[in-house]
């Protein structure tokens, strides 16, 4: 039997450029997007949600803002960073995410740019 502690190992860090266009191939549908964004809102006990959109060729936008719980700077960075939740890990039961690239892949299925303006609400801003 082989001794696998005893083997050299290397870390295979993702490149984040790499990352990204990976995840704007998933194939979300705009309106799979804007609902799993949503749930975000949803977990973190929004009572509105509020979805502004307008087409405007290259400068479209779309925001979504909601009256949830909000993120503090920490919650902000564990949100942008991909797989940022174990799925074996317990979670809250209202809890709707499991991998933690929900907002990563539904936001950059549509656009290449995301913007979080307000940490104490979230309010997400994608534009293309």
């Amino acid at each position: 039997m082989i001794d696998y502690s005893k083997l050299e190992t290397a870390q295979a860090v993702p490149e984040a450029s790499s990352m990204i266009e990976t995840f704007r191939a998933i194939g979300y549908s705009i309106e799979a997007a804007v609902a799993d964004i949503i749930d975000n809102s949803v977990s973190a006990e929004a009572k509105n949600v509020w979805v502004n959109f307008e087409w405007k060729g290259a400068e479209t936008y779309l925001h979504i803002k909601d009256d949830g719980l909000g993120m503090n700077n920490d919650d902000l960075i564990q949100a942008m960073r991909p797989g940022s939740k174990n799925p074996l890990d317990n979670r809250n039961t209202k809890d709707l995410g499991r991998f933690g690239l929900g907002l990563k892949t539904a936001s950059f299925s549509q656009c290449r740019k995301l913007t979080v303006r307000d940490c104490h609400k979230i309010n997400i801003s994608t534009n293309n």
